[in-house]
């Protein structure tokens, strides 16, 4: 089955996810995979009224959509829409749109930050220590052209395409038993310019 493509987020999408928890239930979905409003109110300390609305506005503007293959009668499993979106902060800057725009990526940013800092002080002790030695925490300074920025992120993330599709439909559900110990990965790729008047 073909993957579905990246959906683009613009002005009007922008308004269905430009709310805290509506990234917080988004980026659980990403994250985590399927869930019901019920284990999502559990997670973040909400009411599933809450979650369910928000929820719903997520699927009005097409950030998820209820998963077919789960679920039975009124206890719906969402999922975050199957090709993933992106954002650009140039085309969405100044205005309401622009306020919108940071909001989501502050979210999303602090989402992940919280994650890699549980990984960092408690979390690496919670799995077996072949888990703690497979991970990677690196950081490089490159002194590249534009061209060259573009160039590397396009072969990152290609590797992490690649990778993604070699496990594609590794379920806990219905994974074979050669996978039945796999994790869900964090990968994290960030590349950008650090200019001398960033931060100290």
């Amino acid at each position: 089955m073909p993957e579905a493509p990246r959906r683009r987020i613009d002005a009007t999408t922008l308004r269905g996810l430009a709310h805290p928890l509506r990234v917080q239930l988004y980026d659980a979905l990403v994250t985590y995979g399927p869930a019901t409003a019920t284990m999502l109110a559990a997670r973040f300390g909400e009411s599933t009224g809450s979650t369910s609305y928000h929820l719903r506005q997520l699927a009005k503007h097409g950030f998820v959509e209820e998963d077919p293959q789960r679920g039975a009668g009124r206890e719906r499993y969402w999922r975050a829409y199957p090709g993933g979106s992106e954002l650009d902060s140039y085309e969405l800057a100044g205005g309401a749109s622009g306020e919108a725009a940071r909001l989501v990526v502050d979210e999303f940013q602090r989402a992940q930050t919280a994650r890699l800092e549980h990984w960092l002080t408690t979390g690496y002790l919670q799995v077996p220590r072949e888990w703690g030695q497979a991970t990677v925490n690196s950081t490089s300074h490159l002194r590249l052209l534009p061209e060259e920025l573009a160039r590397l992120g396009a072969e990152l993330t290609a590797v992490v395409d690649a990778w993604h599709e070699r496990v594609a439909g590794r379920d806990d559900a219905d994974a074979p038993d050669d996978d039945a110990g796999a994790r869900i990965v964090e990968v994290q790729v960030r590349t950008f310019p650090v200019a001398a008047q960033d931060v100290p």
